[in-house]
Formats: C-alpha cells, sequence, structure tokens
C-alpha cells in the first residue's frame, strides 16, 4: 500500500512538473517578439503629364540638290547626265513648336518622360550660277542665273528625355537634360523661281522659264536635344516650366525632280538638306497625376 501511493505520488509531482514547464513554453511562444511589418520600398515619387510651347529661332542650314541635262561641252552634241549643286543660302524660318508628354520623377534629383512633338516652318534655298538659264541668242547679255526653292517642312518629333533636378531654392528648380529620339520631316510641293541676271546684276524679265514644281519627300531623321532652365512650383501638383532647348535634327530628303525634268529620264530624290540646329525658348507646365 505504500508502495503504491509512493507511486501515485511521483507521477502527480511529474505531471505537476510537466504543466509548469508546457505553461512556461507557451508564454514564451505568446509574447515572443514580432517581426516588423512589410513595407514595400517606394521607387519614385510619382507621374507626370506635360505640355510645351517654344519659339524656334531662324536657322540657317546647308543643302544641295542635283541637276540633270546637257552635260556635253559641245553644243552640236546632246548627252543628258546628273550633275551637282550647294546653295548659297539655305534657312529655316522663326516659328512655334508645340508637345505634350508624360514622366516619372525617380526622386529628388532625377526624372524622366517621353513626349511627341509638332512644328511647322517656311524654307528657303538661294542659289547664284554662272551659266544663264535663258536663251543666250534672245539674251545676250545675260551673265548668270539666280533661284530660290520655297517649300514648307512639317515635323513630328518623338523623343525620349532625363532630367537632372539641381535642389529647390524657394520653390524653384534648377535643371539640366539631354534627349534623343526621332523627327519625321515632310515637305510640301517645292516652287522653284529663277531668274536671268546681266553684268550689272539686274534681272532681265523673260529671261528664265517659268516657275518649276518638285514633289516634297518625306524622311525620318536621327534627333538629340539638350536642355537646360528651371521650374516653379505653383501647387503642390503643379509647376511652370521655363527653359532652352538645343535640338539638332540629322540630314534628310527634301524634293524630287518637277515633272519636265522627270520626262527627259531624271530619277530619284533631286534636294537633300544637311541637318539643322535650332535655339528654343520653351515654356510649359507639368502636372503629377500620381
Amino acid at each position: 500500500m505504500r508502495r503504491t501511493l509512493k507511486v501515485l505520488t511521483s507521477m502527480a509531482f511529474a505531471a505537476l512538473m510537466g504543466g509548469s514547464t508546457l505553461a512556461a513554453d507557451l508564454d514564451q511562444i505568446i509574447n515572443a517578439p514580432q517581426d516588423d511589418p512589410y513595407v514595400p520600398v517606394e521607387i519614385g515619387t510619382g507621374w507626370y503629364i506635360r505640355g510645351d510651347i517654344s519659339y524656334d529661332m531662324q536657322t540657317s542650314t546647308s543643302g544641295s540638290y542635283r541637276t540633270y541635262g546637257d552635260v556635253d561641252p559641245d553644243p552640236l552634241v546632246v548627252a543628258l547626265g546628273y550633275g551637282s549643286a550647294d546653295y548659297d543660302n539655305f534657312e529655316y524660318e522663326a516659328g512655334n513648336d508645340w508637345s505634350v508628354g508624360i514622366g516619372y520623377q525617380y526622386n529628388s534629383w532625377i526624372r524622366g518622360d517621353l513626349t511627341a512633338g509638332y512644328w511647322k516652318r517656311g524654307v528657303y534655298g538661294t542659289d547664284t550660277d554662272p551659266t544663264p538659264c535663258g536663251d543666250p541668242l534672245l539674251f545676250p547679255t545675260a551673265v548668270g542665273c539666280r533661284s530660290v526653292d520655297a517649300t514648307t517642312a512639317t515635323g513630328w518629333e518623338l523623343m525620349a528625355n532625363a532630367y537632372a533636378d539641381l535642389g529647390t531654392y524657394v520653390g524653384i528648380t534648377p535643371y539640366l537634360g539631354a534627349g534623343l529620339g526621332m523627327t519625321r520631316i515632310s515637305y510640301s510641293d517645292l516652287t522653284n523661281t529663277a531668274e536671268c541676271y546681266d553684268a550689272a546684276g539686274a534681272a532681265l524679265p523673260g529671261c528664265a522659264p517659268p516657275p518649276a514644281t518638285h514633289p516634297g519627300e518625306d524622311s525620318y531623321r536621327f534627333t538629340w536635344a539638350l536642355m537646360a532652365g528651371a521650374s516653379y512650383d505653383l501647387s503642390r501638383n503643379l509647376k511652370f516650366d521655363l527653359g532652352y532647348r538645343f535640338p539638332h535634327v540629322a540630314v534628310g530628303n527634301m524634293f524630287g525632280f518637277d515633272a519636265a525634268t522627270t520626262a527627259l529620264g531624271a530619277t530619284g530624290v533631286q534636294g537633300t538638306e544637311d541637318g539643322f540646329s535650332t535655339h528654343q525658348i520653351k515654356a510649359g507646365v507639368r502636372y503629377s497625376i500620381w
């Protein structure tokens, strides 16, 4: 009997000790320190949209064109072939550029955007040739020929741009930027007007052939740009942007041969423009949408 009581007492004590240990283990589990909750890392401060208008200053560049006609110096022999000539002067008139875009502010210093732009400008090229462009028997005093080519160029531009914001001071944030992209330039039909002139430089009416119309050409051209400016915080989400932009558009085609020269056998592109750079003063707004 004593032995049985001793066994039961030992079992009760073991159960009591085991229960205390289990309670202690549960307390450790319940009161164990919790891991910090997951916090997503924010990449950037948000999307924005933009709209801009610029004043494009008059631009001088260079260009050349092919000729087609009698290339044999013997007046009794006709041998048709191609020649070439350069413009004395070639200019894009001043005009405006409109653009819209969407961008992303990565942090306080870096942002980027995609922009689409449109512009339309008059284009003029002049050339002087020491060979008269009329009949020398009818106009013996003619010593040369002056010609003016006039057309209109329309540009559609798509650019990817990156900017470095240089800190904000009393609401003003200066920045530097650069962009790469493509411009599609379409020329309207070009009109060539020529006139003969005498030794004194005076025009000789009726000497030159009537104006000729040349079909315009389209071309896609690599474009790069450099920018500098500053933005001003109009509100928490709206910024006014004023800056300078210097884009450069690569070489491209301008126009083809007129109908009369094509009938003689001329083919292909006649006029080529050597690319151009423009000075732009640009103003616009940026609005944060996220």
